[in-house]
């Protein structure tokens, strides 16, 4: 009887454990089946994305940000800074359309980057042409900047001269005779004559401008340059110090923030001065404009004003990624002045950062800053002719006082920008030099002299330089150019060389 129930309890047993090895079955089953069905809907949505026109970016499933604050800070600006860039490469044609798209390489993007490119550049060409056959801005010093009555006097004399021996109407000339005659110098000088130092005032720039713009669409559209982005991925992890990481960050995005709005506003300041142009000279009549008539008039000028926007936007692309590049190198290298200084980085990584600085400005000493010296270079000779013709102007209306003004101010500013830029960037690398001086006197942590010796002879022979025009852009180099240049105008006004005799200072 007793063995009965020991039976009984080992048949139970034997029941509990094949249970327990049918449960164990049926989990791992069921576990590998969850695995199959999620690697089965892992490549059905790899499947769709093939398919799908939607761009999904990586992020949190959350929706929160990332609790790594510098690849947050670095998304963040990749959409506010580099976004915006980029539709403005977009606009002149140094991007292709569909370039973050998946579809990128469809017959639809193809035709719009094949034909976009050519419309940008028969538009620069038109604005090219328009301002030799409109003596666009009025630059002629000798004669842009005599008095109303002195002008008039002279045109009805003209005319009296010509009405006599050899006047013709306007509708007995061609359009190609009509252009000839603006740019030539013919006895018959209907008003207003014509244009003057046609080569120096108008080709020279437009050629720089355009070799300026092939040079930035083989840069961007055919290379794919991104060195922009990827200085600002290096600059972005390397901020210090790390308790004042994200706040650094923060400014540096509000910086080149306000770079791209003042970018947009020179932008609009030029289309306000092209308006200024027309509304002081009341619309100038040229000979070519008299015989189209005002309606083709206004058609010709609204095209030229939609590329003048386009072709100010080349030079604001052009200075904009070298002020930016320019800022980004400073934030970089304050950042290795002040580890320095607290002496929480060693020799050898410092020699590393200031070799990094050095190959990030060859960079920045390349194409870019050649297509930048070509746009400064135009600048100049706007800014130079426009306080020549604001000093030498003898007419009063108070509307041509005013465009003669701002004319000057508005390349003054953008040319100051970049030479502004380049001068701090080369100062702060003068500052890195001091730093070192510093070290071999009252030493560094765990440093022998040998080596302290050896990292001031390393930072020496290390040109770090941004330049301009190949020359390195010092500040005391702007200085003493601004300085003569007002001491020069200065004599000029009190000698009565230039400017009105009565005036005031």
């Amino acid at each position: 009887m007793s063995t009965v129930p020991k039976y009984r309890y080992l048949e139970e047993q034997l029941s509990n454990d094949e249970t327990k090895d049918v449960t164990k079955e049926k989990i791992i089953n069921m576990s590998h089946s969850g695995e199959h069905q999620e690697l089965q809907n892992a490549s059905d949505m790899s499947g769709e994305s093939y398919t799908s026109a939607i761009r999904v970016d990586i992020a949190d499933l959350d929706g929160e940000d990332s609790l790594n604050l510098t690849t947050t800070t670095l998304r963040r600006c990749k959409q506010q800074i580099l976004r915006p860039y980029w539709r403005l490469l977009l606009l002149i044609g140094w991007r292709g359309f569909g370039r973050e798209s998946i579809n990128s390489g469809s017959k639809v993007y193809s035709f719009l980057n094949t034909v976009y490119p050519v419309f940008i550049v028969l538009l620069l060409w038109y604005v090219y042409i328009y301002e030799i056959v409109a003596c666009q801005w009025k630059l002629n010093v000798k004669k842009d900047t005599k008095s109303i009555l002195q002008t008039s006097t002279a045109a009805i004399t003209t005319i009296s001269v010509n009405s006599t021996h050899e006047y013709q109407p306007l509708a007995t000339y061609s359009p190609s005779d009509l252009i000839l005659q603006n740019l030539s110098h013919s006895k018959r000088s209907l008003p207003p004559e014509a244009c003057e130092h046609v080569i120096t005032t108008y080709v020279i720039p437009n050629i720089l401008h355009f070799v300026a713009f092939v040079m930035g669409f083989v840069h961007y559209r055919i290379h794919e340059n991104e060195q922009l982005y990827a200085i600002m991925e290096k600059v972005f992890l390397q901020a210090t110090p790390l308790s004042n990481r994200a706040s650094s960050q923060h400014r540096m995005i509000k910086k080149l923030r306000l770079f791209q709005v003042l970018g947009a506003l020179w932008v609009l300041s030029t289309l306000i001065l092209q308006g200024m142009y027309e509304w002081a000279f009341d619309f100038p009549k040229l000979i070519f404009f008299q015989a189209t008539g005002k309606t083709v008039h206004w058609v010709l000028f609204s095209i030229e004003l939609l590329g003048t926007m386009v072709l100010n936007s080349v030079s604001l692309a052009v200075v904009a990624n070298y002020v930016t590049q320019c800022e980004m190198m400073l934030f970089y290298i304050r950042g290795l002045a002040l580890r320095l200084q607290e002496k929480s980085s060693d020799l050898r990584n410092a020699m590393k950062d200031v070799l990094s600085v050095r190959q990030n400005l060859s960079v920045l000493n390349g194409p870019m800053a050649r297509m930048t010296s070509l746009i400064c270079v135009i600048f100049c000779e706007l800014t130079i002719i426009g306080i020549s013709i604001l000093v030498l102007n003898k007419n009063d209306l108070p509307k041509i006082w005013l465009y003669r003004t701002f004319f000057p101010v508005v390349f003054f500013v953008m040319l100051c920008f970049p030479l502004f830029q380049a001068a701090r960037v080369n100062s702060v690398c003068c500052r890195i030099i001091k730093i070192a001086l510093e070290m071999r006197v009252f030493g560094y942590k765990g440093s022998s002299q040998l080596d302290l010796d050896s990292f001031m002879n390393f930072v020496s022979n290390t040109k770090l330089r941004a330049k301009l025009f190949h020359i390195p852009i010092m500040p005391a180099y702007l200085i003493t150019i601004i300085v003569l240049s007002c001491l020069v105008l200065l004599i000029l006004f009190q000698t009565s060389i230039i400017g009105p005799i009565n005036y005031w200072f």
